[in-house]
């Protein structure tokens, strides 16, 4: 299935322009996307490990991704984890963090990030196989740790 993002500049105004995920973008386009930190009570968060064959491949990191053309970052970010996880989080719930904007080479993006509340068991953790090899609650200084040892996606 080929995904489709709008196109942005630096400021998030719309360039009328969509993209197909993997085309290149021009200068000083961006695309939106989305990161979710889900906490349970312990204040642990749910990482994940990127599947080996991915880039960054074998790397724990937050939930997240592109926002599909027409998706608000709060329907996608709901969407991602469902995707991933097999998880769903309530939007009503949900804590706006922040944004940023981010230039990776050959991805430049606009970045929201999203914090939703689950106590779900890792067993009840449904992950995408393509997507995820593994998933983990950690703790902030068990994400500090993996960052450290070069284990855990700086994105």
């Amino acid at each position: 299935m080929n995904e489709y993002w709008d196109v942005y500049d630096k400021n998030r105004n719309p360039i009328g322009k969509t993209i197909k995920r993997g085309d290149p973008f021009g200068e000083n386009e961006f695309y939106v996307c989305c990161e979710v930190w889900i906490v349970n009570s312990k204040n642990q968060m749910l990482v994940t490990q990127r599947h080996p064959d991915k880039k960054a491949g074998g790397q724990w990191e937050f939930t997240g991704g592109g926002v599909l053309t027409g998706e608000t970052t709060l329907v996608a970010a709901a969407r991602e984890v469902k995707e991933e996880l097999g998880i769903d989080v309530s939007s009503e719930s949900s804590i706006f963090i922040g944004k940023t904007l981010r230039y990776y080479e050959n991805c430049p993006d606009i970045l929201y990030v999203y914090l939703f509340n689950s106590n779900v068991s890792k067993e009840n953790v449904k992950i995408q196989q393509e997507e995820v090899n593994d998933v983990m609650w950690a703790s902030k200084e068990e994400i500090i740790n993996l960052y450290k040892e070069g284990k855990f996606e700086a994105n």
